[in-house]
């Protein structure tokens, strides 16, 4: 590495160069590599961070998505001022904000750890976003609240950035990793962005159309639809009234927090 800082007219940084190893090997989670660069010893991290994205020894994103839900938890807070038992802001004005504060962050390099079996950590905390944007209570079945909130459930939203990342990668030269030919995988688990995300064939907003997965995966799809809950990407009918009865109205429509009558 001393060669190729020299050669390249770059100033190494030893005291903030930190090492991981990234393996599977349980009985050797604990060990630490012993590397020395320009009379410095490297210090050893278990999560080092990277572009904003934190990098655990099995790539499995845990930590990060730990993190991921502690901050839409926090906005979650900020987005409850905004809104009470007995008033509130337009719920337009709530969703913008929701999807400003919370979904971008939750969103955020996604394409990378969208495969992760730990992706729920982040989906609980966007439930309470859209608890929040609606007004329903927790009873309230989690595909009423998406339709209602008018915003795709976020498996649906992670898998088209993912897609859309991936054409990018393969129409796009000016990207880092056009025309990468990836290794072949020594384990079946593990879960490559190159090999397992398809191209993108349409546009963000069609593939995050969710109505035929919302009517086959819900038995009560028909009966929802009759009341007004319909899986689409803006809000429901009667966004435009004030909070309170905006609220009233959603939790009759699911017949959840005392309003089935």
């Amino acid at each position: 590495m001393s060669s190729y800082y020299n050669n390249n007219h770059l100033k190494p940084n030893p005291s903030k160069t930190q090492l991981c190893s990234f393996h599977l090997r349980n009985r050797d989670a604990k060990k630490e590599l012993s590397v020395t660069w320009d009379s410095h010893n490297l210090s050893n991290h278990k999560h080092p961070m990277y572009l904003g994205v934190t990098l655990d020894r099995t790539l499995s994103f845990k930590k990060h998505l730990e993190n991921t839900k502690a901050k839409v938890n926090t906005r979650n807070n900020i987005l409850r001022k905004l809104v009470n038992s007995k008033w509130g802001a337009d719920p337009p004005t709530i969703r913008a904000t929701a999807m400003a504060l919370c979904f971008s962050t939750a969103e955020y390099a996604c394409s990378s750890w969208c495969r992760s079996c730990h992706t729920k950590l982040v989906d609980t905390a966007l439930n309470d976003t859209c608890r929040i944007i609606t007004g329903c209570v927790k009873t309230t079945p989690v595909p009423c609240l998406y339709a209602l909130a008018g915003i795709s459930p976020p498996h649906i939203r992670r898998l088209g950035i993912a897609q859309d990342e991936r054409r990018t990668q393969e129409t796009d030269i000016r990207r880092p990793l056009h025309g990468h030919v990836p290794p072949p995988r020594r384990l079946r688990s593990r879960a490559s962005f190159v090999q397992t995300v398809l191209l993108l064939q349409t546009t963000k907003q069609a593939a995050r159309i969710w109505e035929d997965e919302w009517q086959r995966n819900n038995t009560q799809a028909l009966e929802w639809l009759d009341r007004g809950v319909t899986p689409t990407e803006s809000l429901a009918s009667g966004h435009d009234l004030c909070w309170t009865t905006w609220k009233s109205l959603n939790r009759l429509r699911v017949e959840q927090g005392g309003a089935k009558h």
